[in-house]
Parts: C-alpha cells; structure tokens; sequence
C-alpha cells in the first residue's frame, strides 16, 4: 500500500488546483502522478459537498487570496455548469482552457471555435462533419485554380494565334505594295536571301536585278 500523501502536500496541491493550474504542473510541482492529484482535488470537492469546515475554508481563503467576490464565484460556477451541459467533464474542460492558455493567440482560438460553431449553425452541418466539410471546399477551390489556369493558358495561346494572323495580314498587305506575293513562299525565300547575301545595299540589289532582267531579255 503506498505511503499516505502528507497533509502539507495534499494541502498545496489543491491550492494550486484553484489557482488554475493544470495537473500536470501540479503533479511535477508536488512529486506526484498526476492520478494522485486527481484524487487529492475529488477528497477536497467532497469535503465541500459535505459542507465540511476545512475544505470550505481553503476554498474561501484561496479565493480571498486571488482577489475573487462572492458574485465573481458565482459567474465562474455558472460558466462551469454551462460548459458542463454541453456534455463535457472536468478534465475535458480543464485540458480545452490549458490548451487555450499554451496558445499563442488564445482570442484567435476562441475566434475560430465562434466561426465554427456559427458555419455548423448556418449551414446546417453537424460540428462532426465540419472538417469533411471544410475539406471538400478546398478540393473545390484546388479545381477551380485549375480551370482558371488551364483556361489563362488556352486564352494566351488564342492571343498568340491571333497576333501571328495580324503579323501575317500585315506582311501580305506590304508586299502586295510592291507586286510581291506569299503564295510562291519559295520564290519569296529565295528572293529575300539574295538580298540578305548583298547586304540590303540599294544600288547592289537594282544591279543585281538588272543583270538577272538583262539575262532573261538575253535567253529570249
């Protein structure tokens, strides 16, 4: 059988389980297992239920001590009840405010949890199927992004063809000035390269021109 818990001990441990402090700190502050200081908190709380004058006095002196009114008690047991209706024990309440407490942000939390409860509430889904809920609509935004890029990608892609088809257009138009034509694209290479080989030289391009006009009147 294990060593009774000294009075001292069980005393500080309840204290500090009114100060809020959670069982695991209370367990390591005392040396304790955290069974032990579960156990220590229900002998006191039954004292109280039993109106037992030392468990009453701890209460009140610890709560002079933290500065809490009677009415401020009162707030917090109601606060308490509340919580408990909807279905959550002490340890459960107790680990949901340690976890608030060791968040960055706790009002951030307690936020997020408001616009929830307010979604479950307004959609008319069950808190359960909040998280399937919340990732079918981020599948259904992922699709979206797809289509769009896909349809950014189609609509460059009809940008270009247009811009080729204008470039194409315009090219015609200037050659047609000058009795060229794009249906021989052959001839026209050809044509273009000779006059790249002479270095876009005016004379050099009507000498040449000359001299091919000039065979041409010779071969017939």
């Amino acid at each position: 059988m294990p060593p009774a818990i000294p009075d001292e001990i069980r005393k500080r441990t309840f204290k500090q389980w009114l100060s809020g402090d959670t069982r695991a700190k209370i367990a390591s502050d005392n040396n304790l297992g955290e069974g032990s200081v579960s156990n220590i908190v229900s002998d006191f709380n039954k004292g109280l239920a039993r109106s037992e004058f030392e468990s009453i006095r701890e209460v009140a002196v610890e709560s002079r001590k933290q500065g809490l009114t009677l009415s401020e008690l009162g707030s917090r047991l109601r606060l308490y009840n509340y919580i408990k209706k909807l279905g959550a024990n002490q340890n459960q309440i107790e680990s949901l405010i340690a976890n608030l407490a060791n968040f960055p942000k706790p009002e951030k939390l307690i936020e997020v949890a408001n616009r929830i409860a307010q979604l479950s509430r307004s959609e008319s889904i069950p808190l359960e199927d909040i998280e399937n809920h919340v990732k079918q609509k981020e599948e259904e935004k992922q699709r979206l992004e797809q289509e769009i890029k896909h349809k950014r990608v189609i609509l460059e892609s009809t940008n270009v063809d247009v811009q080729t088809i204008n470039e194409y257009k315009q090219l015609k138009d200037e050659l047609s000035k000058h009795r060229l034509s794009t249906e021989d694209p052959t001839r026209l290479l050809s044509i273009l390269q000779t006059i790249k080989q002479i270095g876009y030289d005016p004379q050099k391009i009507v000498a040449r021109f000359s001299y091919i006009k000039s065979l041409r009147q010779t071969e017939k």
